[in-house]
């Protein structure tokens, strides 16, 4: 397109009547391909800088070798917007039968934290059903129609991030479910142990950065969580 304007333009130049008058519009025309060129590389650059990629991992809850659920997150990054959806399904027998369904959400800009939520049933009643918001530099709790301020900084990670990334340098994650921090702590090369309350605790294995597995432990029971292949 460039060459195309150029080599008219040195024609009209070439055959025109009036040199001064060639060069005056030759100028003209140069300045304004000038611009075009400046904001042409300015919004390729742009859109070239804005990342949209999409992850998906499954996760199959194990207890004495035979499966008992499974664990679903998608994780989706729109420019500097990183969102997880997680979805989990759990039917197992210890003295009662039981059926837990999880729905839980996370959002990050700019790689801090600005939402999450968690939706569980059990046995088909809702036993937690709460959300995080941050706003106006702080962090809001909304939960059985209530509204408390947590005194938190940025928050950075939370559990479901280690489904994805290992916390090589991380040591406070927040943990939706108990609505608080809890800490990461290195126990092996690759592996990582999640205190909770009561005696839970979950341990991530990692192999080049990736989790192969995680140890979910409690005083009831334990199971672990296996990657499934696509």
């Amino acid at each position: 397109m460039i060459p195309a304007l150029i080599l008219y333009l040195i024609r009209r130049m070439k055959y025109g009547s009036d040199a001064s008058t060639d060069f005056n519009k030759f100028r003209d025309i140069v300045l304004k391909i000038k611009s075009f060129l400046f904001f042409f590389i300015v919004s390729s650059s742009f859109g070239y800088s804005m990342v949209n990629t999409s992850e998906a991992i499954s996760y199959k809850i194990v207890k004495n070798n035979t499966t008992i659920g499974f664990i679903n997150i998608k994780k989706q990054v729109e420019s500097n917007v990183t969102t997880y959806v997680l979805k989990s399904h759990v039917e197992a027998k210890f003295l009662v039968n039981i059926s837990v369904l999880c729905n839980e959400k996370t959002i990050y800009r700019n790689g801090i934290l600005i939402y999450s939520s968690v939706y569980r049933k059990v046995n088909g009643k809702v036993k937690a059903n709460h959300k995080l918001l941050r706003e106006s530099g702080r962090y809001t709790l909304f939960y059985d129609n209530k509204k408390q301020f947590l005194e938190l900084d940025e928050l950075t990670q939370n559990l479901i991030t280690l489904y994805f990334n290992e916390p090589k340098t991380v040591r406070k994650i927040y943990c939706d479910n108990l609505k608080q921090e809890v800490v990461v702590k290195s126990i092996n090369p690759g592996s990582y142990r999640v205190d909770f309350e009561k005696g839970k605790y979950n341990v991530f294995h990692y192999k080049n950065g990736q989790c192969i597995k995680i140890d979910a432990v409690s005083k009831m029971f334990s199971v672990s969580l296996i990657p499934v292949s696509s």
